[in-house]
This record gives structure tokens, C-alpha cells and sequence, in this order.
């Protein structure tokens, strides 16, 4: 009788312990597709800025400091993908960069009323939510998988196996002055 008390024990331990593996395996597949997701939003806002400085630069010639400093923005961007905490100081600072060049067009009627800065803008803007919306996403499942790995049974094995969560991408876009600037539209 003790035998099979310690042999159903041992067996409920070793099933507690694959069920604990395989929901860290989905948690850390999750993370990856959230981060793939986020990144995907953020290349296309990147992708979106070339357009956005050529059509500045035809109205504001001698804003090219601040076009400059967005472009190098976007180049550091381009260059942190693969970790979320440099990600987010490099996006934080294409956020800042293209709040500048979006603040142009109050200095510049006629870009304001341009209507390819017009559409660039918007797609910014559509851009700037759902990178909020993937960055919200990310971080939920970032801090879920926290949660699992530290908290039982996770916390016996996780770290033993490699199950370490990534950081949070903590830029705050919405507190940090991103590119929402409102045109008015006459």
C-alpha cells in the first residue's frame, strides 16, 4: 500500500512537472509573438518616416536638424530589435524626433494643408495606437510568464531549465509626447 501511495506521489510530481513545463514552453511562445507583433508595429512606423521627412523637407528647408536627428532616430530603432529595453529607449527617442517634425506643420500652413502630410500623419497615428495596443499585449504576456515562473511549481524549475522572462518594453508612448498632434481639418 505505501508503495503505490509513493508511486502515485512520484507520478503526480513528475505530471505537475511536465504540465509546468509545457505552460512555460506556451507562455515563452507567446512572448515571442507578442514581441513579434510589437516589432512589426514599430517597423512600419519606422518605414513610414522617410516618407514623412521628404515631405517635411520640401516645406521646411531649414529644419533639416530636426529631420537629421529623426532619421538617426530611426536608425537606432532599426538597429535595437532584439532586445526589448534597448527597443524601447531607441523608440522612445523616434517618438520624440517625430513629435518635433510633427509640430512643424503648425509652423507651416502650407504643409499642414498638404494632403500627403495629411495622410502620413494619420497613418502615424493609426500606427502610434496599435503599437500601443501590441506594447499593452506584450508586456501582459511578458508579465504572465513572470508570474508562472515565479510562483509554484514554476519557481522549482524555471530557472533550472532556461525559462527567463524578457524585459517589459517600457517606453511609455502616450506620456512621453508622441506624434499626436491634431490638424485641423477646414
Amino acid at each position: 500500500m505505501l508503495e503505490l501511495v509513493l508511486v502515485l506521489l512520484a507520478a503526480g510530481v513528475l505530471l505537475a512537472a511536465i504540465l509546468g513545463v509545457n505552460r512555460l514552453v506556451k507562455l515563452r511562445n507567446r512572448v515571442s509573438s507578442a514581441w513579434a507583433d510589437l516589432e512589426v508595429q514599430l517597423t512600419r512606423r519606422r518605414e513610414l518616416i522617410p516618407n514623412l521627412v521628404a515631405t517635411v523637407e520640401g516645406y521646411a528647408r531649414h529644419e533639416r536638424d530636426t529631420l537629421e536627428a529623426l532619421a538617426t532616430a530611426r536608425a537606432a530603432g532599426d538597429r535595437s530589435r532584439e532586445d526589448p529595453r534597448r527597443s524601447a529607449d531607441a523608440e522612445e527617442q523616434v517618438d520624440r524626433r517625430l513629435a518635433s517634425v510633427v509640430a512643424l506643420a503648425e509652423a507651416y500652413p502650407d504643409l499642414k494643408a498638404d494632403e500627403r502630410f495629411r495622410e502620413l500623419h494619420n497613418e502615424l497615428v493609426g500606427t502610434e495606437n496599435k503599437i500601443a495596443f501590441s506594447r499593452q499585449l506584450y508586456n501582459d504576456t511578458v508579465t504572465a510568464y513572470r508570474t508562472a515562473t515565479r510562483s509554484f511549481p514554476g519557481v522549482l524549475f524555471a530557472r533550472r531549465l532556461g525559462f527567463e522572462p524578457p524585459a517589459l518594453f517600457d517606453a511609455d508612448v502616450g506620456e512621453r509626447g508622441a506624434a499626436t498632434v491634431q490638424l485641423d481639418r477646414e
